[in-house]
């Protein structure tokens, strides 16, 4: 009899532990396709397969969607977020198998104002029944609704440059104070990135405009292994100094790209943008020329 009892007691333990751990999560299934504003971008960058679903925020103005993608021979996810209506971010994401059962989960982070800004949200998809369970992160704390958080980095207007060190691809060694005195135009780029190449012939245009002003000098960062940025360069004209940025680069630059800075003669950061597209260049230049008025 005690050990039926003990056998009992222990079952709704179990799906009392159960039930409170589900009620951390909410809960969402995918569907096929993805909303209109992201058939763009899916065409830009070959993805396929795309499924998706709407995360429910707890704030009226802020939508987030979520979703399924491949990619050539890879599998993985997509996130984009959305204020009063309008697509703001769009980024790819990745989820690891869980050991302990059938999801995959990760944390995710959604960038916001030139990563000044962050969304994060905890997510577990079971493939199996096509079923995701997400919660909204507060730092280490879950919780039922979005918050918005403040990032501190490296990189930011008003900001004094970080010092570092970078190779020509001459092997040439060339410090980030080298450049004091002058405008430093900096482009932090891939040659893997989209967009990074949709914005360099109008990057041209600027190094084209200026090439008379000594005062300003246009330097390109590629993180990228020397023998690909070479073979890019064959067959594309990018009028920037080329140089190659490592691990500790990216540590001040971080792994997303592009990145366009603007660096005043004492070295402050005055113009900071990330994402790229055809018309990046007009803005840099706006710049520019208030600075040289």
């Amino acid at each position: 009899m005690r050990k039926n009892l003990l056998f009992i007691l222990g079952i709704i333990f179990s799906i009392i532990i159960y039930a409170q751990t589900n009620n951390e999560y909410k809960s969402a299934k995918f569907i096929s396709g993805c909303p209109e504003d992201i058939k763009p971008i899916k065409k830009q960058l070959g993805l396929e397969n795309l499924t998706y679903t709407n995360l429910q925020t707890g704030i009226d103005s802020i939508k987030i969607v979520f979703g399924e993608l491949t990619q050539g021979n890879s599998k993985g996810y997509w996130i984009s977020s959305y204020f009063n209506n309008n697509l703001t971010s769009f980024s790819t994401a990745s989820l690891v198998k869980d050991e302990s059962s059938e999801y995959l989960s990760n944390n995710i982070d959604i960038k916001l104002e030139n990563s000044s800004k962050k969304i994060s949200l905890y997510v577990k998809h079971n493939p199996n029944t096509n079923e995701i369970l997400y919660s909204w992160l507060n730092g280490d704390k879950s919780q039922n609704e979005l918050t918005i958080q403040k990032i501190e980095k490296p990189l930011d207007k008003n900001k004094s440059l970080p010092e570092f060190n970078i190779t020509t691809l001459t092997d040439k060694n060339i410090m980030s104070t080298d450049f004091r005195g002058k405008f430093l135009v900096i482009n932090w780029w891939a040659t893997t990135c989209a967009p990074c190449r949709q914005e360099i012939p109008g990057l041209n245009k600027l190094v084209d405009k200026f090439s008379s002003n000594s005062k300003i000098v246009f330097l390109a960062i590629a993180f990228d292994d020397k023998d690909r940025v070479e073979n890019y360069l064959n067959t594309n004209v990018f009028r920037y100094m080329q140089t190659l940025g490592d691990k500790n680069i990216s540590k001040i630059f971080g792994k997303s790209f592009p990145k366009n800075l603007i660096v005043n003669p004492d070295g402050k950061i005055i113009y900071y943008s990330e994402g790229g597209h055809e018309n990046t260049y007009q803005t840099i230049e706006k710049e520019l020329l208030k600075q040289m008025n």
